[in-house]
């Protein structure tokens, strides 16, 4: 048995930054578990970086007050500068262009958020994540390795069970850091169950990704890389807001256990001639069923099984005349609509059958607005993709240095309630490896 210091479970921006944070205080034998046999989390996607404390980052839930949230932003900046890929795509001194959106929106009803922005590319993921992993000197990635189990031992040191190449393996640290991302949380809440470490249910997001022709949106993307438009519908009250912006993009799916979810990205070196952005309505529940995750898993094993294993698509001319889109229809030379060809082969159907009636009325409520403040939004040949989830909600009670009610497990990122984004999940990265330092070294 292999005995760490720290074990970190998850190679995300969550844990690549809290291993580097630990390094640089002097902490050793630190081990980093991934399930696969790549570092993965949100640097192998898109590659935006938001720095803006509006978008990402809670600061009631890290308890931050804004400047010390910007100087950790500033030290994950420091970080990407170094990497030749990453270059700046939105500059917050084009201040004429981005105050004429921030109106034009407003006309609306709606709020807009213009963030420095950077960018490297879904091409450029592996070589930024090959640029972290060679920042770290004393840290051990244990990759391909899949952790089923945490058991904590008398002495407040913990095992972590794993399986690794069909081999049962186990690994003893004095703290464990949780960073499982997105697509690990489901497995974390179980886990932390049994450790009986205190959570609750947060909001998630659900929604569509759009698809349109890039120019009818240049015209924004051009000044913000990664416009944040935030909706409140009118009817229900509901919060719903634009997400994940690709400029010249392609949608793509991601491949969960028993589901698809939608998802986009851009490369660096080429193009295409669309422009996506995922639309998403914030959704709580309340008593007597809170469970928000399971919720979304619903949905989304819907949408599986309309689609045949895949997503669904429609075109807006079909949503608008109430008839769903199918394959003999999809690309003929009558319903075509002419301007925006799909980047991803999903199903032909009708997303009303998956999503509740109530999101669908805020979904088209914010695109009807959408299409005031950018003409063309709405155009026939517009797709509208779906299942588009993200899974933000189970939060894990902590204190201020991210440690929960158990001694000795911490958590970070995208899949503990911790963040939303790269830069988000490496802030709490940072947090969680200075309270492992301050509490255990």
């Amino acid at each position: 048995m292999d005995a760490y210091n720290v074990l970190i479970i998850g190679s995300g921006p969550a844990g690549l930054f809290a291993a580097l944070q630990l390094e640089r205080l002097g902490v050793d034998r630190i081990g980093i578990i991934d399930r696969y046999p790549y570092p993965a989390g949100g640097l192998l996607n898109d590659g935006k970086l938001n720095f803006d404390y509006r978008v990402g980052i809670d600061l009631d839930e890290l308890k931050l007050d804004r400047d010390s949230a910007q100087r950790l932003m500033e030290e994950i900046k420091l970080v990407f500068a170094q990497f030749p890929k990453c270059r700046q795509v939105t500059f917050l001194d084009r201040n004429e262009k981005i105050e004429a959106l921030e109106s034009i929106a407003g006309e609306h009803g709606v709020q807009f958020i213009a963030p420095e922005q950077w960018h490297w590319g879904t091409d450029n993921g592996k070589a930024v994540v090959d640029y972290l992993k060679n920042l770290l000197k004393k840290t051990e990635f244990l990759l391909g390795t899949a952790a089923t189990s945490i058991v904590r031992q008398n002495d407040d040191t913990y095992h972590v069970l794993c399986s690794h190449q069909r081999k049962k393996v186990c690994h003893a640290a004095k703290v464990v850091l949780a960073a499982p991302g997105r697509s690990g949380a489901y497995w974390f809440r179980d886990v932390a169950a049994k450790l009986n470490v205190c959570h609750n249910f947060g909001p998630i997001d659900v929604g569509i990704r759009v698809e349109l022709n890039r120019k009818f949106y240049d015209e924004v993307t051009d000044i913000v890389y990664d416009p944040k438009f935030i909706f409140r519908t009118t009817r229900h009250g509901d919060r719903v807001r634009t997400f994940c912006t690709n400029p010249g993009g392609r949608v793509r799916s991601e491949n969960y256990n028993n589901f698809k979810l939608v998802n986009g990205d851009a490369l660096a070196g080429r193009k295409t001639g669309n422009t996506n952005f995922a639309l998403i309505n914030t959704v709580s529940l309340t008593a007597p069923y809170s469970d928000t995750t399971e919720f979304g898993h619903m949905i989304a094993r819907q949408f599986f099984l309309l689609g045949g294993g895949r997503p669904i698509v429609q075109r807006v001319g079909d949503f608008r005349e109430g008839r769903r889109s199918s394959i003999s229809t999809f690309n003929s030379r009558t319903r075509h609509f002419g301007l925006c060809r799909a980047t991803y082969n999903a199903t032909p159907g009708d997303i009303t059958l998956g999503l509740p009636a109530r999101i669908i009325d805020n979904l088209w409520e914010s695109l009807k607005k959408m299409d005031k403040i950018v003409p063309g939004t709405l155009h026939p040949s517009t797709l509208m993709y779906a299942p588009e989830i993200k899974f933000f909600d189970t939060h894990f009670i902590t204190d201020e240095h991210l440690e929960t009610n158990v001694k000795g497990i911490f958590v970070a990122g995208d899949g503990t309630g911790k963040s939303r984004g790269i830069v988000g999940a490496g802030i709490s990265g940072i947090i969680a490896a200075r309270g492992i330092f301050r509490k255990y070294f």
